[in-house]
């Protein structure tokens, strides 16, 4: 088997690679012991807002 190629982690930013930002949110949850950090990212160009996001989510979730 190939081994895996690693990326440089202090390789500078590209178009593919966006600079990092500070997160629009950040959801903690625990469960079973374990803590789950979620950082949330909005797209500031983005016109769906995130009510319509959330109903999408839910409209789907529906539908299984």
């Amino acid at each position: 088997m190939a081994e895996s190629e690693k990326t440089d982690i202090k390789e500078k930013p590209t178009e593919e690679q966006p600079q990092h930002r500070k997160p629009d949110g950040i959801l903690t949850k625990k469960i079973k012991g374990k803590t789950f950090v979620t950082e949330i990212y909005f797209d500031k160009n983005s016109k769906e807002t995130f009510q319509d996001k959330l109903l999408k989510i839910l409209q789907s979730e529906q539908k299984e």
